[in-house]
């Protein structure tokens, strides 16, 4: 199976929504109407038969409409209802839900989940998310036939790995000559298939500085915006932003 987890499954918690990290930010934060709000409603990451996030399961020559990005159209720290490709899906959407997203991923996992179902399932329209924080995200296969994916949050220690990031990955020449290349390929699919393919590259992460470093971060107490459960991802209103960009942009094919 190309996803992670491949089968029906039901989870608690995932990457970065944790819930050691929810447990502390209730410390910190005590009072916060979010957070406890998440704690009398907790989220459920209700997967697929595949092991995507949507309450559809996928069949040979299903029928519906795509949905490819990271760990914000997966929908990370939020319940399924506020995340941008529901929310897209419910007012514009055709057939199933084929939310074809995975935490943690880049441009190259976006286009291997897109050729793998482009043999199985039909669809007319493909949504794209792929906002500047995810750029630095590569996929390589390994023995099995799956992504490995390497990203500047992977452990590069030591060794060949550290070296190939050092003076290939990291570099923004070849971040872009990466970046063409897979969407040329998603471009060029999508032209066989004969389907729309929009994109929205916009982003929407706040980022506040922790040393040498920034970290995305959300307000537990905006008295306007209501953050995702980990404080990292998006707010909910910022899947709102996401699926009016879409509903405005046309197909760039």
């Amino acid at each position: 199976m190309p996803h992670f987890h491949g089968k029906s499954t039901k989870l608690d918690w995932v990457s970065n929504d944790t819930k050691e990290e929810f447990e502390k930010h209730l410390q910190m934060y005590p009072d916060s109407k979010h957070l406890n709000s998440y704690k009398k409603n907790p989220i459920e990451y209700k997967l697929n038969n595949y092991g995507f996030r949507t309450d559809d399961d996928f069949y040979d020559r299903d029928t519906g409409t795509v949905y490819l990005g990271c760990s914000h159209t997966f929908g990370n720290g939020h319940h399924l209802e506020n995340i941008w490709s529901y929310k897209l899906h419910q007012k514009i959407g055709e057939g199933k839900f084929f939310n074809l997203s995975c935490p943690g991923t880049g441009i190259t996992s976006h286009y291997y989940f897109l050729k793998y179902f482009s043999k199985k399932l039909k669809f007319k329209k493909v949504y794209h998310y792929y906002p500047s924080e995810i750029h630095y995200r590569y996929g390589f296969m390994n023995r099995d036939g799956k992504l490995d994916i390497y990203a500047a949050y992977s452990d590069g220690s030591g060794g060949v790995e550290t070296e190939l990031w050092q003076k290939y990955l990291s570099n923004h020449h070849y971040n872009n000559f990466h970046q063409l290349v897979y969407m040329d390929a998603i471009k060029n699919l999508c032209r066989e298939i004969g389907c729309e393919y929009h994109l929205c590259d916009v982003s929407h992460v706040v980022w506040r500085r922790q040393g040498k470093h920034k970290t995305a971060w959300s307000d537990p107490y905006h008295t306007k915006y209501n953050p995702a459960r980990d404080l990292i991802h998006h707010y909910a209103e910022k899947h709102d932003s996401i699926v009016e960009f879409f509903s405005k942009k046309p197909s760039l094919i």
